[in-house]
């Protein structure tokens, strides 16, 4: 009774009964998924993530309102149809579809109910609004028609933390409640339906960063190609210094600091051949060597001293030798008389 009362349903099945090929029994069930973007439009995909094994063709129809009808906008990998676009559909109505593939076997995949498959766009024109004591006020914008229907998700980090601090609001604002302006802070949005308006999992994409704070000066790492470029171009360069000041050291340290020449190398003749003679090392004449020694001799001036008694001491007329050696000293006086008792009676 239930079919006869739905024409549109009853409609739907007879085409699958007489449809070429009809449903192999025991077919596996695809896996479609379907989702309606921003309430803009509709994909049905269905081999996007794993190739399929045949080309198929994808009809659809909304219950009760619609009749089967082939996807006009396909979406296709290697020549393969592995989606369908469309823009027409009713997001309260089940939608019921079935594939075809290119032997004429029908795989019937579950119904879906649109309005649990909304999934919206993502949040733009993200703003921060400074506030008092340290505080800020994020706001952004949403392209979804009936942004009351939407709660969104804010997340946020300084470049001093190490985990994201996350948020549920329901309005288009977050306020946070304290940051450091000595930081330099990122956030993030993304949106999906409030439960009040439909049920479902879908989050929008996450909007684009903004920033805030003291911006991070702190060099950006090269590309990891550059790196193993870099890197092993560095050792390369330094090892080739090393072994250039290694072949350039003891050169330089003979600059720096010069060897003491050792004498024995120099003058090892006269120590060996020659025993320490210098003269003749030299190569000095014996009668070189007598023109230095003097060839004249002075006579010593001879000095008389008075004894006490009125003599003197004779001076001798050779007061030098030919050996040049001095005369004998002379004999010491005679001790001085003291006078007698005599010497004063007249």
């Amino acid at each position: 009774m239930r079919v006869l009362d739905h024409p549109g349903s009853l409609l739907g099945l007879l085409l699958l009964l007489v449809a070429p090929g009809g449903e192999a029994a025991g077919s596996p069930q695809a896996k479609v998924d379907c989702i309606c973007h921003n309430e803009d439009y509709v994909i049905c995909d269905w081999g996007s993530q794993q190739k399929p094994g045949h080309n198929y063709s994808f009809y659809f129809w909304f219950e009760e309102l619609s009749k089967p009808a082939e996807c006009k906008e396909y979406g296709q990998i290697d020549g393969l149809n592995v989606a369908c676009q469309f823009s027409q559909y009713h997001l309260f109505n089940y939608l019921k579809m079935y594939l075809n593939d290119s032997q004429g076997q029908n795989v019937v995949p579950e119904d879906v109910l649109l309005n649990t498959r909304v999934r919206p766009g993502k949040p733009f024109n993200l703003t921060l609004q400074n506030l008092s004591n340290h505080q800020l006020l994020l706001t952004w914008d949403t392209p979804y028609k009936n942004a009351n229907c939407l709660q969104h998700t804010v997340r946020y980090k300084s470049n001093k933390d190490t985990q994201w601090m996350e948020y549920h609001v329901n309005s288009m604002e977050f306020q946070i409640p304290s940051v450091d302006p000595k930081k330099h802070y990122t956030f993030y949005v993304k949106s999906k339906l409030h439960n009040k308006c439909a049920t479902t999992d879908l989050w929008s994409e996450e909007s684009n960063p903004t920033f805030w704070g003291k911006e991070d000066v702190s060099p950006t790492s090269p590309p990891s190609s550059l790196k193993d470029v870099v890197i092993p171009l560095g050792f390369f360069f330094v090892l080739l210094v090393l072994l250039l000041g290694l072949l350039q050291m003891e050169r330089m340290w003979v600059v720096l600091m010069p060897r003491i020449p050792k004498p024995s190398r120099k003058f090892e003749d006269l120590f060996t051949a020659y025993q320490g003679n210098f003269s003749e090392w030299s190569g000095v004449s014996k009668d070189m060597l007598e023109s230095f020694r003097p060839s004249h001799y002075e006579n010593i001036c001879s000095i008389t001293e008075l004894l006490p008694g009125g003599d003197c001491l004779p001076a001798s007329n050779e007061a030098t030798t030919k050996t040049g050696e001095l005369p004998d000293p002379l004999p010491d006086p005679p001790p001085k008389a003291s006078p007698g008792p005599a010497a004063f009676t007249t």
